[in-house]
């Protein structure tokens, strides 16, 4: 028997339309080349470049309070004339922020000494030279309240800087002379760093310090000490200027 065309072209059509279904559902079920391709490469990135870790930032506190002591490393004639005289210091200073310098952040700074003790000699001739060999220890006190910092790479972990005190020292027995004074003016000054060991403490190193004691002529005899020490302490952060 003979088929007409009209119902062959009709029978492929069925055909044509109960096959399309099953393609088109195995062509979703299969995964994409160019996916594929995508994620291979995405993988291998990731694994050769590991993910930034975002720099830690340092704080710039607005006010520190440093508790520092003082090591003398010899004394010089510098402005003083006294021999064998030697200071050593426990002390707390604060820095306060107040702008920026020459390229530096500057600070206000004041700074109290409760524990101070001087070595003198026991007998003292008029400009405080010993006569004996003996050594006395004098104990005294020091308060600086007018004093500058310049302190550079704020909120960085390692920080450089110099600074000056100018104060007064009052001992229990006439400094440096028995001819002198009980009080005395002060005058520091030091180059340091600061080294941040968390966003609260950092540790202070001075290796260089400078410190002097005189009376500025209250007395006819004003020997003046000239001291070279170092000092190591610890500063804490103040937030907001608080504790």
């Amino acid at each position: 028997m003979v088929r007409q065309p009209g119902s062959l072209c009709l029978g492929m059509m069925m055909v044509l339309v109960a096959a399309c279904p099953r393609v088109c559902a195995q062509q979703a079920d299969a995964p994409s080349s160019s996916v594929g391709v995508d994620d291979s490469d995405g993988s291998a990135d990731s694994i050769a470049r590991p993910p930034a870790t975002k720099k830690h930032q340092w704080p710039a506190p607005e006010g520190e309070v440093s508790v520092m002591g003082m090591v003398p490393d010899g004394d010089y004639r510098l402005f003083g004339a006294t021999v064998r005289c030697h200071a050593w210091t426990i002390g707390a200073e604060y820095d306060r922020r107040i702008g920026h310098i020459l390229w530096a952040r500057f600070d206000w700074v004041a700074e109290v000494i409760p524990f101070m003790i001087l070595s003198q000699p026991k007998v003292a001739n008029f400009w405080g030279g010993g006569m004996t060999p003996e050594q006395e220890l004098v104990p005294g006190i020091s308060i600086s309240p007018i004093g500058m910092r310049f302190l550079y790479r704020d909120g960085k972990k390692i920080r450089p800087f110099f600074m000056g005190k100018l104060g007064a020292a009052a001992f229990t027995k006439k400094a440096l002379s028995q001819n002198a004074t009980y009080a005395n003016f002060n005058i520091q000054a030091a180059f340091g760093v600061q080294y941040a060991l968390n966003d609260r403490y950092d540790l202070r190193v001075e290796p260089f310090q400078f410190f002097h004691i005189s009376n500025g002529y209250l007395a006819p005899s004003n020997p003046g000490m000239d001291q070279i020490g170092w000092r190591i302490g610890f500063t804490y952060h103040l937030k907001n200027g608080r504790w």
